[in-house]
């Protein structure tokens, strides 16, 4: 059986009853209840967890997983992302690689819901992952600029681009770093800056590090060098604020022609 040509079958008499303005759970409920009705085999919500060098970093869950194994119904899993919206975009497609890489599963696709139901095949990418333990290294006397330019690149070079689009992205590659400046031997913690009004905390500021010489480093995302330039910005305007010995502003592409960048402020 072609599930998927089922599923989209289901998907339609989802539109077709509900009508279009729902938000994504609205529709992913009505979905499972329309494949429990036609006895399609499904799983929702299947969590993963995410690994850089044997080092757990994130976690995931996929909405859909279509021809689960244990339903012993012969054939392959499918990852079924679901989306709203009446194109079905590059992030999306990205989003489900993800699913697809994580859990090991070689067919997948996105489902979106919108004036009409389109549904995309998506293919898995050919990069596999290591998930060996890599021990520390002894310690050595390092230099913390070169040290995260190193790690920021080799994180970006082991995920790409399709972990940009990650629900967690903004804890993944900020842990996946992390791990890799600890196996270098460098100390750091997490933390945030209070912002004050009248000795009164009204917000605060994260960073993703901060050493032990007073340095802080921040991870941000960016599709083009004008997004830099006001992320760069807004970096330097809050080391300013905390009175900040130097800040390491570490900006991540979400494009495949971008590269990994240092600011130092």
């Amino acid at each position: 059986m072609d599930y998927l040509k089922e599923v989209e079958k289901a998907a339609r008499e989802v539109l077709n009853v509900l009508g279009n303005g729902y938000k994504e759970g609205e529709y992913e409920e009505a979905l499972a209840h329309e494949l429990r009705i036609r006895k399609i085999p499904y799983e929702r919500q299947r969590n993963f967890e995410i690994f850089y060098k044997g080092y757990k970093v994130s976690d995931g869950r996929a909405d859909l997983i279509i021809n689960p194994l244990w339903c012993s119904k012969g054939g392959k899993e499918t990852v079924l992302e679901l989306k709203v919206g009446k194109k079905i975009a590059e992030p999306h497609r990205r989003q489900a690689q993800v699913y697809m890489v994580s859990l090991n599963i070689d067919q997948g696709a996105v489902l979106s819901f919108g004036d009409e139901v389109l549904l995309e095949k998506v293919e898995k990418p050919k990069k596999l992952f290591d998930i060996t333990v890599v021990k520390p290294k002894q310690k050595t006397t390092v230099n913390i600029k070169n040290s995260l330019q190193e790690s920021a690149e080799a994180v970006f070079e082991y995920f790409g681009i399709e972990f940009t689009y990650s629900e967690n992205a903004e804890n993944l590659f900020p842990s996946a770093i992390g791990v890799e400046l600890r196996l270098c031997g460098i100390e750091f913690s997490k933390g945030s800056y209070d912002i004050l009004y009248k000795c009164h905390k009204v917000s605060s500021y994260d960073f993703d590090f901060i050493f032990p010489k007073g340095e802080i480093a921040k991870v941000e995302f960016y599709d083009k060098e004008e997004k830099l330039q006001d992320l760069k910005e807004e970096f330097e305007f809050y080391v300013k604020l905390f009175n900040i010995k130097k800040g390491y502003l570490i900006a991540i592409p979400t494009t495949e022609d971008g590269t990994v960048k240092l600011e130092v402020v």
